[in-house]
């Protein structure tokens, strides 16, 4: 177990653990949430496995990494090692918040979540999950039982067990992102901003499909097109190739953009996977997007995510069994041809946007504390 030092918080203040897997889509809800509990007067110990990297906005919470690993996806042997480190880590966690002695603990998913949520549930200290899809995914569904409450991102939410109370407060968002919340909808101009990213795992379908589908467009959209889009690494090559001669205004690729809320606030459409984060900040910043979900995502919770949004009218579903380059390039350009459907498609993306995530859950939170009192 480690821990990064820290400067020292008000003692007398609540202490809340935060617990979640390292991944940036679990990481950035954390800090927000933190971020949050500590404007209204929370301690705040951050609890997860190796590859979570110390909050970049909020520098001097406490961090400790537990040993952990997911035990789905692997062979025989990985499995068991992976259930040998949530064994330990589990233990780990029980000394350690043996020592804390937190007012709740709060797990915001991932199997890293499970050591500390385990430990709490084991020491009867009060637990709120706080679920990112809209199917409860398989960590928290194995910590749902004995669960004060579960919030939820999206509404409904699956798979969430008979008998769990539960709450919608919506995804938690980024500083970074609810600076850009509600931005204007580009005017009409001589060129089309369009975003494309998929996310590490998505990106292969978007560098090998949606190239042909834009090529497919009559030359004179093609000229409009100032495009921006994630690459893999080993795809790059292939991308530059495909897109030398396409005659678009302007072409960026990279694999990896830091800018991302202010690229998705400039753009006209955004073209993307079904996970929460692209969901959550295409609609806090306001615009249309084109989802096509991730099809090996567990339990095909994009695929639930991108309902929600685009049965709202804020978008446009399309699996990626079904995609067509024909079909998806004739839908593109009628939307190019057609910006008031997409400025509508953006508003209502703002409608269904939950701003104040982070507040409503340190409320959540704050009152659970006080009735565990």
């Amino acid at each position: 177990m480690t821990k990064q030092n820290i400067k020292k918080q008000n003692r007398k203040a609540p202490l809340i653990v935060v617990t979640t897997g390292g991944s940036g889509g679990h990481i950035f809800p954390a800090e927000a949430i933190a971020g949050a509990l500590r404007n209204a007067g929370a301690r705040i110990v951050f609890i997860t496995d190796k590859r979570g990297k110390a909050f970049s906005s909020l520098p001097d919470i406490s961090i400790y990494r537990l040993a952990a690993e997911s035990v789905t996806g692997r062979s025989v042997f990985g499995k068991i090692s992976a259930a040998f480190k949530l064994y330990w880590g589990s233990l780990q966690a029980l000394f350690l918040l043996k020592k804390l002695k937190p007012a709740l603990v709060i797990g915001v998913g991932g199997y890293a979540s499970l050591p500390a949520v385990l430990a709490a549930h084991l020491w009867h200290i009060p637990v709120v999950l706080h679920e990112q899809n809209a199917v409860l995914g398989r960590a928290n569904r194995v910590l749902a039982h004995n669960t004060r409450m579960i919030a939820t991102s999206f509404n409904p939410t699956m798979r969430i067990p008979e008998g769990v109370p539960t709450t919608f407060v919506g995804l938690p968002a980024r500083e970074q992102v609810l600076s850009y919340q509600n931005t204007p909808y580009p005017d009409e101009t001589d060129e089309f901003r369009l975003l494309i990213f998929g996310g590490s795992q998505g990106a292969r379908f978007f560098s090998h499909k949606l190239p042909e589908a834009l090529l497919k467009l009559p030359l004179e959209l093609r000229q409009k097109i100032a495009l921006v889009q994630q690459v893999r690494p080993e795809d790059m090559e292939l991308i530059q190739k495909l897109y030398q001669n396409a005659g678009f205004k302007s072409v960026t690729i990279k694999s990896f953009f830091n800018d991302m809320p202010e690229l998705m606030a400039k753009c006209h459409l955004i073209i993307g996977r079904g996970g929460a984060s692209t969901i959550t900040e295409a609609s806090i910043i306001g615009r249309p997007a084109i989802i096509i979900p991730l099809p090996t995502a567990a339990d095909d919770h994009q695929t639930e995510n991108a309902k929600i949004f685009c049965d709202s009218g804020a978008g446009w579903l399309i699996a990626e069994h079904s995609f067509n380059e024909d079909s998806f390039s004739d839908r593109l350009g009628y939307l190019m041809t057609h910006p008031d459907i997409l400025k509508q498609a953006g508003k209502q993306a703002y409608q269904n946007a939950k701003t104040d995530a982070a507040e409503h859950m340190a409320s959540l939170v704050f009152d659970l504390i006080k009735g565990s009192r």
